[in-house]
């Protein structure tokens, strides 16, 4: 319903809205003078006006040696002088950026570029004196190094001199800067003809460079590694893969390029090459350089399913059982094989040799009734790898997969208790609580009492749960008075543990 009106009430007015003033009607209202004079005093109270003012001024005649040297010296004021100077060298990375940019937008990438070298060098530190901010420096760092990159590929030097450019850069990169920078290495502009220069370059310092010597540091391999891969990129772009190839064939043995070459040949449809690089790569690097060696098992693994080969896939994977056994593997194994006869036979063979050490396989024999997958042509070391037999933790692992409780109990009970590591003794008392209950409590009882005795708080709420167990498994059984005897003896010997009483008082 409408209200009415009163009688005595008059309409207000509306008030006039004054009319909306710009920033641009109230400067037009003032001389050239006094125009000069507002800015004049605006930058004398802002420094950074002051700054941009003094850069145009500086690029609109020409003299950017100016500008250069301004954006020389913020640069150089990221690194301080030590730690206690942290304070005082400046992370303004948004100043060097916006003048960088200018400077590109002016017309001159050449001078960016010379600026970028120094840049890449020093920026990086940044990380080594403050880590109250690391993503603020690896933003900073990223978007100077986009406008460097770009006035680079607009820069005089030729294509070929623009990609060594920034493969140094990328080669002496001990940050990952460039991680998250448009890689010019992808751009199309570059032609075959740009690449063969640059292949030339790179082939040179590649032959220059001396071997590393037997037993050298990882360091040194790694720079040779990365330069020979930067020749294959070369070669590759420059339509010579046979020459890759070559390439990887001669530097395998030097760098360790095992995986690269395998994956190369597989590329050329080269299998059976591959396969021998594979086997060749890991004898040569299971001793010291383990992880290049599975990465090779698992090339041929790959390989092996392709050529849809399942007991060479089953071989493989029982070798890196007898390498390093788990639970998953165990797993994988028994998902590779069948049928089931054939499984029982393997089964058998590798709890043999979990419980003494002695492996089951031939290994450089044929296939054997006891042992009926193929030999994989690989050998393990004899000496680098110390596994401790019977592997307790392992046949723990698959007695609980297997449901057999009474396996389980078997090497639990012969295993060394670790106070500081509960995982397995939870996973065992689940595993039996059905069969052995009273083990089971027993288990959660020395584990929670355990951590009571360590007198924290934080320790507390780690008992808490395995109390909880014990209480859900004495009320199953019908037992919930020695549960309450139990909680009672509890809070009667540790009354003066108040966090602990505020934890069994939930219980």
């Amino acid at each position: 319903m409408a209200r009415k009106k009163s009688a005595g009430t008059k309409p207000v007015p509306r008030r006039r809205r004054d009319p909306k003033v710009t920033p641009r009607d109230y400067l037009e209202k003032h001389t050239k003078k006094e125009l000069i004079e507002f800015i004049l005093e605006i930058a004398n109270k802002h420094p950074q006006i002051a700054k941009q003012l003094s850069d145009r001024t500086n690029l609109d005649k020409g003299n950017i040696s100016q500008v250069t040297a301004t954006i020389r010296q913020e640069i150089q004021a990221l690194e301080p002088d030590g730690y206690d100077d942290v304070d005082s060298g400046s992370d303004d990375f948004d100043s060097i950026h916006e003048r960088l940019c200018k400077l590109l937008d002016s017309g001159h990438p050449d001078a960016v570029v010379d600026l970028g070298a120094e840049f890449i060098r020093i920026a990086p530190l940044r990380y080594e004196y403050d880590h109250t901010d690391d993503w603020g420096i690896s933003c900073g760092i990223e978007n100077c190094l986009e406008v460097i990159v770009k006035a680079l590929t607009l820069s005089s030097l030729s294509p070929a001199e623009q990609l060594i450019w920034y493969i140094d850069a990328v080669m002496d990169d001990n940050y990952c800067i460039f991680d998250n920078v448009k890689d010019i290495t992808q751009n199309k502009r570059y032609k075959k003809d740009d690449w063969a220069a640059v292949r030339a370059v790179l082939e040179d310092r590649l032959e220059q460079l001396a071997n590393p010597a037997e037993g050298s540091k990882r360091s040194e391999h790694y720079q040779r590694e990365r330069l020979a891969r930067w020749v294959e990129t070369a070669m590759e772009k420059s339509g010579n893969e046979r020459d890759a190839i070559d390439l990887l064939k001669r530097e395998a043995p030097i760098t360790h390029c095992y995986p690269q070459l395998v994956t190369a040949l597989l590329s050329a449809k080269q299998r059976e090459d591959a396969r021998q690089w594979a086997i060749k790569g890991f004898t040569q690097t299971i001793d010291k350089l383990p992880g290049i060696a599975w990465r090779l098992v698992t090339q041929l693994k790959e390989m092996a399913r392709q050529g849809k080969e399942p007991d060479a896939v089953a071989a493989l994977l029982a070798l890196e059982f007898f390498y390093r056994p788990d639970i998953h593997l165990y797993r994988e194994l028994k998902k590779n094989i069948k049928p089931q006869k054939q499984w029982d036979i393997i089964r058998t063979g590798l709890l043999t040799y979990l419980e003494t050490g002695k492996r089951p396989d031939p290994q450089k024999k044929e296939i054997t009734a006891k042992w009926p997958l193929p030999a994989t042509g690989l050998l393990l070391p004899t000496t680098t790898r110390r596994n401790y037999f019977p592997d307790k933790t392992t046949l723990i692992d698959i007695a609980i997969d297997e449901k057999r409780p009474d396996e389980v109990l078997k090497w639990y009970r012969q295993q060394r208790w670790s106070s500081h590591y509960h995982h397995t003794d939870d996973k065992v008392a689940d595993a039996i609580k059905r069969h052995y209950p009273e083990e089971t409590l027993a288990i959660w009882k020395r584990v929670a009492e355990w951590e009571i005795n360590r007198v924290k708080p934080a320790a507390y709420q780690v008992a808490a749960p395995y109390l909880k167990k014990m209480r859900a498994l004495y009320r199953k059984l019908k037992r919930s008075d020695e549960w309450n005897n139990f909680l009672a003896s509890l809070k009667a010997k540790h009354k003066a543990k108040r966090r602990l009483m505020e934890i069994l008082a939930k219980l």
